[in-house]
């Protein structure tokens, strides 16, 4: 046996390339395509979670503007049909049509889900979407807004 001859024996099943680069190109491609996705879900949980921040603030604004509206005028709609808190959820509805007024526990992959409790002076609304990914997350938007104030008083000229 040559040089030669042990030499190409010891290269044959080492020294081939092929297929090396559709391993690299597998090993680059799945962890992009795996970073795009990951970028693809957090942009989704961001957009739902805006969007909750933005249900609250909407249906706090109509709870405050509601509940200061003097009882004897015509507009006042929600302190004569009831509490301040079932006037916030009925806005939270309105806003959500697809949610669920209560969930026990939070709430499921892909379900909304609305809470308001109100005190004399306050009122505590919350939204809540239940996120998959990895596992399940709550995304939540709240705020906590004055009612019962008395309207601001326009001051008269003289």
């Amino acid at each position: 046996m040559t040089t030669t001859a042990a030499t190409r024996r010891q290269r044959r099943p080492r020294g081939s390339e092929d297929g090396a680069t559709a391993v690299e190109a597998a090993f680059v491609l799945s962890l992009f395509v795996g970073v795009v996705l990951t970028i693809i879900d957090f942009a989704q949980a961001f957009f739902i979670w805006n969007t909750l921040q933005l249900v609250v603030g909407q249906a706090s604004r109509y709870v405050m503007v509601q509940t200061s509206i003097p009882s004897g005028s015509a507009s006042a709609q929600c302190p004569p049909a009831g509490s301040a808190a079932s006037c916030a959820k009925s806005a939270l509805m309105t806003l959500l049509p697809d949610a669920s007024p209560s969930c026990t526990g939070g709430p499921i992959s892909g379900q909304y889900c609305v809470d308001a409790s109100c005190t004399a002076i306050s009122c505590g609304l919350s939204a809540m979407y239940g996120f998959k990914f990895v596992g399940t997350y709550t995304l939540v938007g709240n705020i906590t807004v004055p009612i019962g104030l008395p309207p601001d008083e326009v001051p008269t000229s003289q």
